[in-house]
């Protein structure tokens, strides 16, 4: 796992070395173990900064150039199966200096060009220079787990793994872009290629781009999940045998590594499940970490107690740490900045801590539960959802303010019944009427983002064997997954220079789960049918037939303690803006909703650490 960024400047001016050393600073903590800055002709640079995982001979760092200097790489993140792909290449005739999957990386697109992502098994955001074209080629795996930013100047085009490395460059100014505010409130992320400064855009998941000297950008989806289709004949033991093969394989992939490997474990099935699969190879002495509070609030009780029972059934061993307030009021300054993008989940404090953990442990790379979920149905609110909409109806349509509902958990019936088009997963913040209430203007035609799903829904019932239950799964793998878990999972962990591998989401499985039939997958009177069934061959039932708590952070009661502390943030974020109608504002804030509260001070921390930069 690495940082990677670039500078073009078209107009061939020279690029500043300042600039580029700046660059590599904002990037140092995705890569203590080495980092570098290399020049081609003077208007072109490329950055890395390393952390080092597979082949850890310096033969590996980068950038890394090809055998005849023609094509150089920056390259962040894994390619499982490049040993396969190394094999394939060899027998085609090429020839390798190093063990790493950079070298392998690299040498496959040469010889493949684009279709090279085809052949890729792995979490990775690339960019690789072609000199003698004087172009890019970009590229971000299917999924989005790993990130990938660009801005376009008059001058410049430059890439980062960080949006605050682009910021910081001072080659692109902060535009705050309001349409991404709006569906930030919605979503407490920003669907699209869209993100929170206007001048700055991310390549989306599944995505690649190229970059020619005439300025002209050609971007092209290689990898779409809305393109699978359910096969009606699968049977429920075919079901089973496949993605219990296929999540084997997964984690075995996610092994491969020059360091050791560690976990996160919540006590769950999910995570649980990982662990589990993790010592099958008769691997002694994985290290497992817990994150705990010192303070119990009510609604907040820790895990630790299940991760425990977990970690002795499973076999591998447990670090426990603790979150304490003063831990809280100590990072939550500088928590935008670590954030990156604009992200509205408080559970990526505890990452954060997870990863200082893991580091100050030993752990440079762990695997993690994340996406069972969001495949395998694991919402209590995804089963009311599907519930309700067999028999409500829209009574209105977009903002309607007919009805007032108040309250973090109505939001999915006032959803359903306000506007049916929007799935109310874990990744809605206000609905629809609270955010035209909030807005000064109301919900106005400048804000398309906002609409996202409405769009996402009128294009797939169009087609022929739509869902509604794979609906949920195909828009939490456009919204929730890549903007909202993944982004918050990499730039909350990697604050710790530590790598999170995901073996839910691995393509392979995935594609797999989309076509399986409803009746086998979803069960609307218990979650994760089909998963448990898996899990029950290699875990007790006693960790998968708990009651689900769900990985979160007491931001409510923190928020208590030293309310005028976020809620100055909330007004001189509307002073500057003028975006929220100051009436209804003030009811949200002196109102018993904290974890809305917690979502305005997110957005208004964002925007005014880059504001006043």
């Amino acid at each position: 796992m690495c940082g990677i960024a670039g500078i073009y400047n078209f107009d061939k001016s020279k690029i500043n070395p300042e600039i580029t050393n700046i660059i590599k600073g904002s990037l140092g903590h995705r890569g203590p173990d080495f980092s570098k800055v290399e020049f081609y002709n003077d208007n072109v640079a490329l950055i890395h900064t390393r952390l080092s995982i597979i082949d850890l001979d310096q033969r590996s760092n980068q950038p890394m150039d090809s055998k005849d200097k023609r094509y150089s790489i920056v390259f962040n993140g894994e390619i499982y199966n490049y040993k396969e792909i190394r094999k394939d290449l060899q027998e085609k005739g090429v020839t390798f200096w190093t063990d790493g999957d950079t070298e392998v990386l690299l040498e496959g697109y040469i010889y493949y060009g684009s279709k090279v992502l085809q052949l890729l098994r792995g979490q990775f955001a690339f960019a690789i220079y072609d000199s003698q074209e004087e172009s890019f080629f970009l590229a971000r795996d299917r999924v989005g787990i790993k990130p990938l930013y660009f801005s376009i100047t008059n001058s410049s085009f430059i890439f980062s793994s960080e949006l605050k490395a682009i910021e910081q460059s001072g080659i692109t100014s902060f535009s705050p872009d309001l349409d991404s505010y709006v569906a930030y409130l919605r979503h407490l992320a920003v669907p699209t290629f869209q993100t929170g400064n206007k001048n700055i855009s991310k390549l989306e998941p599944g995505q690649y781009l190229i970059f020619e000297n005439d300025k002209k950008i050609i971007k092209n989806k290689y990898w779409d999940p809305f393109t699978f289709e359910v096969d009606e004949a699968i049977t429920e033991d075919e079901a089973l045998l496949k993605v219990e093969e296929l999540l084997i394989e997964s984690v075995k992939y996610r092994k491969v590594s020059d360091v050791e490997v560690g976990l996160f474990l919540s006590g769950g099935l999910d995570s649980s499940l990982i662990g589990k699969l993790m010592t099958n190879d008769n691997d002694s002495g994985i290290k497992s970490f817990n994150i705990d509070y010192e303070e119990h609030f009510e609604g907040y009780k820790g895990e630790v107690e299940e991760a425990r029972f977990a970690a002795s059934h499973i076999g591998v061993n447990l670090i426990e740490d603790k979150i304490q307030y003063a831990d809280f009021k100590r990072i939550i300054d500088n928590y935008s900045f670590y954030q990156d993008d604009l992200v509205g989940d408080e559970v990526g404090i505890p990452l954060y801590f997870l990863g200082k953990s893991s580091n100050k442990n030993g752990i440079k790379v762990v695997q993690v539960g994340e996406g069972a979920d969001e495949l395998f149905y694991g919402y209590d609110h995804w089963l009311r959802f599907v519930k309700l909409n067999r028999f409500l109806r829209p009574i209105t349509q977009s903002s309607s303010n007919l009805f007032q509902f108040s309250g973090h958990r109505s939001n999915m019936l006032s959803n359903i019944l306000l506007n049916r088009t929007s799935f109310a997963g874990g990744a809605l913040g206000f609905n629809l009427p609270e955010i035209n209430n909030l807005l000064s203007d109301g919900i106005s035609d400048e804000f398309n983002l906002v609409h996202f799903v409405d769009n996402k829904w009128n294009d797939y019932f169009s087609k022929k064997n739509a869902y509604l239950t794979k609906w949920m799964t195909l828009i939490d793998l456009q919204i929730r997954l890549p903007e909202l878990l993944l982004m918050r999972m990499d730039k909350l962990v990697m604050q710790s220079s530590i790598e999170a591998r995901v073996p839910f989401l691995d393509h392979k499985l995935i594609e797999f789960v989309l076509t399986i039939p409803e009746k086998i997958i979803f069960d609307r009177n218990k979650t994760k049918p089909l998963l448990k069934k898996v899990a029950s061959k290699h875990i007790p039932n006693q960790i998968f037939n708990r009651n689900k708590q769900g990985f979160r952070a007491p931001v409510g009661e923190w928020i208590k303690k030293d309310e005028n502390y976020f809620y100055e943030a909330i007004l001189e974020f509307n002073n500057s803006t003028s975006l929220f109608d100051q009436k209804y504002l003030h009811q949200v804030i002196s109102g018993q909703d904290f974890q809305k509260k917690w979502y305005l001070s997110n957005l208004a921390k964002w925007h005014l650490s880059r504001s006043k930069s």
